[in-house]
């Protein structure tokens, strides 16, 4: 059982790292070549269980500002 739930926890981290390595890659105003980048993105998609819903309320925040 805990085998099944480490292999989600790692499908899901692997599915964030690959959409945010998609906004990483296409942002202009970001180098490719730091270090410091790289272990941004992936120690964020690794840690998604605590990174993602800062990163939904940071949207959501966001756009409620926006229309209001």
């Amino acid at each position: 059982m805990l085998a099944i739930a480490i292999s989600y926890y790692w499908v899901i981290a692997l599915i964030v790292f690959s959409m945010w390595f998609k906004v990483f890659w296409t942002d202009e105003t970001t180098a490719k070549n730091d270090l410091y980048s790289w272990m941004v993105l992936i120690i964020g998609a690794s840690l998604w269980v605590v990174v993602l819903p800062f990163a939904n309320l940071e949207l959501v925040i966001k756009a409620y500002s926006i229309n209001h």
